[in-house]
Order: C-alpha cells, then structure tokens, then sequence
C-alpha cells in the first residue's frame, strides 16, 4: 500500500484497477473452457451414438436370423435349412487344457486297445462292431478320415472290420454281439458306414452293404412304430433304440439313400407317447417311471427328423439343464451308465444352441474329469471300458464340430 501511495492511488483506486482488469477476462475464460466441454460431449455423443448404432443393427441381425428360422426346400423334413449362426460356439473358451489332455489320452488309450483284426472288444463286447464304431467315431471327432489324418489307419483298419461283419441278412455284428439282439450294433455301424461313405473308393461294396443294412431297419419297425433290440416286426419297442433308428434313417437320406417317410413318421409318434410333461421320456411307452436321459434320445428323435421346433423339446431341455444344475459330480458318478446318458444329452444340447450348450458343457467336463482313470479310460459299473472312452471322448471333441451327428 506503501507503493501505492508514492503513485498517488488510494486503496480504494487500486482495488477497482484490479477488479476492471480481472473481471473482463473471467467470462471469455468460461467460453473457452465450456467450448471445450461442449466438443468433447459432442465427440463422446458421436461416438455413443456410432456404438448405439453397431449394436442396434447386431441386435436386428439376430432378430432376424430367429424370425427367418429354418426352411425346407420340399415336403421331406430330413432336408432342413438352417439359418447362419450369427454366433458360434466359443471353442476357445471350451476347449481348455484339461480337455484337451483328456482327449488326447482318450484317444491314446482307444488306439492301444485296437484288436489285430481291425476291431475294438470291450469286457462284455468281445469283437463287436458297434463298439467298433463307437471308437471310429472318436477318431473321426479328432478330425482323422479313413487313412488321412493321425488316425486315419485305425479308422481304415476298423471300416474294414464292419465291414468283413456284414451277415447273410444283412445285419452288421460279430460275435460279441449284445445278448438281448444286435439292434444296437447294427445301427452305429451303419451310422459310421454312412458319416465314412465315399471317402474310401477301394471298398465299392460299402453302397450295397448300407442299402442292405437300411433295409433290415425298415423291416424291424415294430408294430408300435418304434425299435428293439432284435430285428423282428413283433414286441413293443423302447426309446433308446427308436432314437437311434430315426437318427441313423436321418443321416441316410441326407447322404442320398431312399429312406421310407411313413417309417420315420410312425417312429417319431412313438417316441411322442413316451413323453411326460415335465420333459422326461419313459424307456417304454407303457412305463411308469422315467428319466433325464432318456431326454437327450428324445431331442434327438425329434429334432433331428425336422422337428426343431417341436413343442415337446423346450420341456425336455429344460429338464436336462435342470438336472445338471441341481446334481454335484459325485451324484452322476454313482449314476448307472452315466457316460451313457451324458453322450446322448450332448447331442441334444448341442443341437439346442450355445445358450443350452455351453453351461452344459463346462458341467460335463468336471464330470468326465473325475471319472477319467490314470490311462485316459472311462469305465460303466460293469468295467467296460472301450465303448464308454469312446462316447466321452466324442463328447469332448463335440465344439471342434467335425462329427456330423453334432449339428444345428
């Protein structure tokens, strides 16, 4: 205030000098600094709006993938067209370490078990081609083709077996054949004959052996329209095999055989009045009791014959994921046949889509992981080893996605 003074200004001077020069500058300050805010909400905006827009025009993509739905180019349901995944299975995510060293010592252990004659025996299988098949199609998972692939040889080795199998009527088994009949024998080999059919020219023979082996399925529908375990017209008839007649039928005619549509259509009524509301399937149709995995046999029948729509599958999904959620692993290990069960509700999951897939999947895997024995093997309660390895190991590979009995 000192110097002030010497300059002949009062204090009350210096305050309004120092008010006049300050306060100008304070709203152009403002401006600036709300000119800057105001682009950068802009920009945010903009790209808010950019985001918006992206996941907007997803969203409608989706929409109308689900509204499109499948189609069918004729009457036959067997040939569907599905609308593109707009998103597929996370194989990345799915396919971790520990499942990746399951397969490999699944895999491993199936390759050592190979009989010198091409096949595969089990405890209570000895030399039989529907275990046989069971192993090919693990491999065949893998990726591997008749003599293609790190497996190609074994798979070359046991399509010969089926081969050198085919009996007089037409029926493919050995001599370690189930003892209640060879129904189920019969139709995973036809099943690997099919999914295996024109990828090994040197056995020309293989159409004649598959026309003769889908006739022998034809023949052995039962009056109540479904399958047992004998190839005869007369009994009543389970679900188990029914599912994997129409699913073998299926595959058939989409690889260009003549497959009777009345067959299918009888088959598919069947496995309907073996369902329950709450999305169970009873083994036999006059049964009173029935089971989650009975399930996955019952998608299968019914999806896989152009029913992906049909009003019973929501309910037996449901009933699936239900079940898997609500048992620990120590429940399922104490479950007779589990594996057995586990196999076919992979295929039904998988055809439901990743929103049922995926949980299902991290679930089987802790399952399988408890129960793999030190030499990679899986075993049912009688010991048996080879067939049960097989479906684990299939179910394993299931998102690389190069089965064709895993699809959508």
């Amino acid at each position: 205030m000192m110097h002030a003074r010497r300059f002949g200004l009062s204090r009350f001077w210096v305050l309004l000098l120092a008010a006049l020069l300050v306060i100008p500058l304070a709203p152009a300050t403002r401006e600036v600094h709300a000119a800057g805010k105001k682009k950068d909400a802009k920009k945010d905006a903009e790209k808010s709006v950019e985001a918006d827009a992206e996941d907007e025009a997803a969203r409608l993509l989706r929409e109308k993938e689900r509204q499109k739905g499948p189609t069918s180019p004729g009457k036959d349901p067997a040939f569907l067209i599905l609308p593109k995944p707009t998103e597929r299975t996370r194989i990345s995510e799915l396919m971790t370490d520990d499942v990746k060293t399951m397969i490999k010592q699944g895999l491993a252990y199936l390759v050592t078990a190979q009989d010198a004659d091409g096949g595969w025996s089990d405890k209570d299988f000895p030399s039989n081609t529907g275990v046989t098949s069971l192993c090919l199609l693990a491999f065949m998972a893998e990726g591997s083709r008749p003599r293609i692939g790190p497996f190609g040889k074994p798979i070359n080795r046991g399509l010969e077996f089926l081969l050198k199998n085919v009996q007089t009527s037409g029926v493919i088994v050995g001599k370690g054949a189930y003892e209640y009949g060879p129904m189920y024998e019969h139709l995973i080999s036809t099943l690997a004959l099919l999914l295996t059919f024109g990828e090994y020219p040197w056995h020309p023979e293989t159409r004649t052996v598959i026309e003769r082996a889908l006739e022998v399925i034809h023949k052995s529908q039962r009056l109540d329209g479904g399958w047992r375990y004998q190839y005869s017209s007369e009994g009543q008839s389970d679900v188990s095999v029914t599912a994997n007649a129409l699913w073998v039928l299926r595959t058939a005619k989409k690889s260009g055989f003549t497959v009777d549509p009345k067959v299918v259509a009888r088959g598919v009524k069947f496995i309907e009045q073996c369902a329950l509301p709450d999305g169970t399937f009873r083994y036999r149709y006059w049964g009173l009791h029935a089971n989650p995995s009975m399930g996955g046999t019952g998608i299968i029948a019914l999806a896989n014959h152009g029913r992906i729509d049909h009003p019973l599958i929501p309910f037996a999904r449901k009933r699936i994921a239900y079940d898997y959620n609500r048992y620990t692993v120590p429940d399922f290990l104490e479950r007779p046949y589990f594996v057995y069960g586990c196999f076919y509700a992979s295929l039904a999951m998988y055809t439901c889509g990743d929103e049922s897939f995926l949980p299902w999947f991290r679930k089987m895997t802790q399952i399988l992981k408890a129960a793999q024995r030190k030499d990679g093997e899986f075993a049912d309660q009688h010991d048996n080893t080879i067939y049960v390895t097989a479906m684990g190991v299939i179910m394993l590979q299931s998102p690389y996605g190069y089965l064709p009995i895993y699809e959508r």
